[in-house]
C-alpha cells in the first residue's frame, strides 16, 4: 500500500528530531537514517497528491536545520526527479508554447539538482565504475557537478518567480506588468499597512518582488492543500530566521548574490516552494498524470540510452 501524507510527515519529523542535538549540533547516523523515506518503502510514483505535497514540505524542512546546515539526500533527488516527470510529461500542459523558456528553466534546474546524484544502493564494484565515468568527463563537467547547488541557487529564484507569475496570471503577466489591482501587507505586519499594485500610478504597475508575489499567490491563488504546505515551510523559515517566510526568501535572494548564505539550503528550500507552486496547477489531474508519467518512465527504461527528457529515477 502506498504511503500516506501523515506517514510521510511523521517520518520527516522523526528524522529531524533524531538529528538535532542539544546546543544545535547535528548527528546523522543509524538512529536518524532509519527514518529516511526510501528506507520505509516510500515510492514517489505510487503516492497520491496529498502525500506528494507532504513529501515536498517534509523534505524541504529537512534541509532547514539550525544554523542553516543542509543535508541533501537521495530522498530529495528521488522526489525532485519524480516531480519533473509529472510536470513535464506530454499531457501535463503546465506550460503553453509561449512559456517554453520557463519550461526549459524548470527542466534545467532539476537536471542541475540531480547532477551529482548516485544510487545509494550501488555495490562496491558499481561505485568503481561510476567513479571511472566521472573521471572520464571533462574537467568543466566535473566542476559543474561538484558545484551544482551554487548554480541551482541562481536558477531556483527566477524559476520560482516565473512559476508565481504563471499561476497569478489574473494579476500580473510574465514580465511583471500588473493586470488587475491587488495589495499585499507591507513588512512588519502592522495593520492597514499595505503595498498597493494597480493601473493608476506608473510605480504601481510593475511587480517583480518575489516576496509580494508569494504573498499574493498564497492569499488569492493557491489551492487549500498547497496553501497549508506553504504555511508549514514559512513557519519553519520564521523559526530559523526570525522573520516571516516570504520576507526570509526575499532576503535570501539578495544575500545569495554575495555568498552570505548556504547555497544548498537556499537552493533546496526555493526548489521546494517552486515545486509546490508548480504541482498546484495539476492538482485536479494528478492521478491521471501520475500514470502517464510512470508509463513514460517504463517506456524509456527499455531504450538503450537515456535522453534529456528523462528525470526519474535520478540515476
Amino acid at each position: 500500500m502506498a504511503a500516506t501524507a501523515d506517514q510521510i510527515t511523521r517520518l520527516c519529523d522523526d528524522w529531524l528530531a533524531a538529528v538535532m542535538q542539544p546546543g544545535g549540533a547535528i548527528a546523522i547516523g543509524t538512529n536518524s537514517e532509519r527514518f529516511r523515506l526510501r528506507a520505509n518503502e516510500v515510492n514517489f510514483h505510487e503516492i497520491d497528491f496529498d502525500a506528494l505535497c507532504a513529501s515536498i514540505v517534509g523534505l524541504t524542512k529537512v534541509v532547514l536545520l539550525l544554523g542553516l546546515n543542509t543535508v541533501v539526500d537521495a530522498d530529495h533527488q528521488l522526489l525532485w526527479s519524480w516531480c519533473a516527470e509529472a510536470l513535464l510529461c506530454h499531457r501535463a500542459e503546465v506550460f503553453q508554447a509561449e512559456q517554453r523558456e520557463l519550461r526549459q528553466l524548470l527542466a534545467t534546474a532539476i537536471h542541475c539538482a540531480l547532477a551529482g546524484s548516485r544510487n545509494p544502493n550501488l555495490r562496491p564494484s558499481d561505485w568503481q565504475r561510476e567513479n571511472l565515468i566521472s573521471q572520464l568527463q571533462s574537467i568543466h563537467t566535473q566542476e559543474l557537478a561538484a558545484n551544482s547547488f551554487l548554480s541551482l541557487v541562481y536558477l531556483a529564484f527566477p524559476l520560482l518567480e516565473g512559476l508565481l507569475k504563471l499561476r497569478c496570471a489574473a494579476f500580473v503577466d510574465m514580465s511583471g506588468k500588473v493586470l488587475a489591482h491587488f495589495d499585499v501587507p507591507k513588512r512588519g505586519g502592522e495593520p492597514r499597512r499595505v503595498k498597493e499594485y494597480g493601473l493608476e500610478r506608473p510605480r504601481d504597475r510593475q511587480c517583480n518582488s518575489i516576496r509580494d508575489l508569494l504573498v499574493l499567490y498564497r492569499a488569492e491563488v493557491a489551492g487549500d492543500a498547497v496553501a497549508r504546505c506553504l504555511d508549514d515551510i514559512f513557519a519553519r523559515l520564521e523559526q530559523l530566521e526570525e522573520k516571516p517566510g516570504p520576507d526570509a526568501l526575499a532576503d535570501w535572494r539578495n544575500s545569495s548574490l554575495h555568498g552570505a548564505r548556504s547555497f544548498p539550503t537556499i537552493a533546496g528550500t526555493v526548489m521546494g516552494c517552486a515545486l509546490l507552486v508548480a504541482i498546484d496547477g495539476i492538482a485536479g489531474r494528478y492521478d491521471d498524470l501520475r500514470q502517464v508519467a510512470l508509463e513514460g518512465v517504463i517506456r524509456r527504461q527499455q531504450m538503450p540510452r537515456r535522453f534529456g527528457d528523462s528525470f526519474y529515477p535520478p540515476w
